[in-house]
């Protein structure tokens, strides 16, 4: 078994931008996450606090807290 690196693939910038337009996020609020950050964590995160500007302390179940930035999650399709 090898190791492998996890790499985020970013979207096309004017795809982002008129998300990030539209989207604004805030405490409370499940995310889903373009990359998971583990195989065995879930997809989507519960944003907690804003600790600067676009970064978020979040909770991903069966992971744990994370910081992420906001090209790391978008908003999430279930309501």
């Amino acid at each position: 078994m090898s190791n492998s690196l996890m790499t985020i693939q970013a979207s096309a910038p004017t795809a982002l931008a008129s998300e990030t337009a539209t989207f604004q996020p805030e405490s409370d609020l499940w995310v889903a996450l373009r990359n998971p950050p583990s195989d065995y964590s879930h997809h989507e995160a519960l944003l907690l606090c804003e600790i600067d500007s676009g970064d978020w302390v979040a909770w991903v179940p069966g992971y744990g807290e994370i910081t992420l930035s906001r090209s790391q999650f978008y908003q999430s399709e279930e309501v």
